[in-house]
């Protein structure tokens, strides 16, 4: 947790959480200014996924533009440290989550997709409503709870994607689940560093071991981003396996992949 340090533009933190930026250190409008403009790669991720689906699944679509929603949400969260604000990056999450659910269990299982769309609607309907009612420790649980549980069902998902993809002999696209999760959990790992131990990398005070800030919660959404781009890839990957549409896998200055259809 950073100290209100400074008063800026949008006044008093409102919101849950304040992450260990220093607040207003560079701008009055702009409370966390890296962890706000570091929010713009998971704009520019999904874009991308929206722009460039050659799958004609418009699930696809759907899922880029709940990311770039997300990313949005991300910036006025950390630009004003405001409640309000903290909805609008958290519960698009959880709907971009669900989305991207949706769309792989479509694939991957013969289901009734009119009973799972309105299904998953209305329980993602149902804890948004209850994660925007409450504030502090319930909040945040319930947030997590729901998040890190459908987070956890796609990893299995992609997962069975990436055996398919083996089976078929294209361990060249299977080996995005490797990655994807790679850098994700990378992510995840600088984002409970800088949630658990702010006060020892904090740049300030006695205790701090490091003289400078890292912006870890910065580099979280870069890197989230980038472990996102390669199971996004993945899905889209498998979806053009199961319905035989033959695709390639390019990668743009050898690290940023795409598929293409021919």
């Amino acid at each position: 947790m950073a100290p209100l340090v400074n008063i800026g533009f949008w006044g008093d933190v409102t919101s849950s959480m304040d992450w260990c930026e220093e607040n207003y250190e560079w701008t009055p409008y702009i409370a966390e200014f890296f962890n706000s403009w570091s929010s713009l790669a998971m704009v520019l991720l999904g874009e991308a996924c929206a722009r460039m689906n050659p799958t004609g699944n418009p699930a696809f679509t759907l899922l880029g533009r709940s990311i770039t929603v997300v990313g949005i949400g991300s910036w006025l969260f950390h630009a004003t440290l405001k409640y309000s604000m903290q909805m609008t990056d958290e519960l698009p999450m959880l709907w971009a989550v669900s989305v991207a659910c949706y769309t792989m269990l479509t694939t991957q299982y013969n289901v009734n997709r009119s009973a799972l769309k309105w299904g998953l609607s209305s329980w993602i309907f149902f804890i948004s409503l209850l994660t925007a009612g409450f504030s502090g420790k319930i909040q945040f649980f319930l947030f997590q709870a729901n998040f890190n549980i459908l987070t956890y069902v796609m990893a299995y998902l992609c997962w069975r994607a990436k055996r398919d993809l083996e089976n078929a002999q294209m361990r060249h696209v299977a080996k995005l689940f490797s990655a994807g999760i790679k850098w994700y959990a990378i992510a995840g790992i600088v984002w409970l560093i800088d949630t658990n131990l702010c006060t020892y990398i904090n740049g300030r005070g006695a205790n701090s071991v490091l003289p400078f800030n890292m912006q870890l919660h910065a580099w979280w959404h870069v890197l989230a981003s980038f472990g996102l781009i390669y199971l996004v890839v993945l899905m889209m990957g498998h979806y053009c396996l199961v319905k035989d549409v033959p695709f390639k896998l390019r990668y743009i200055c050898g690290v940023f992949p795409y598929i293409y259809t021919h």
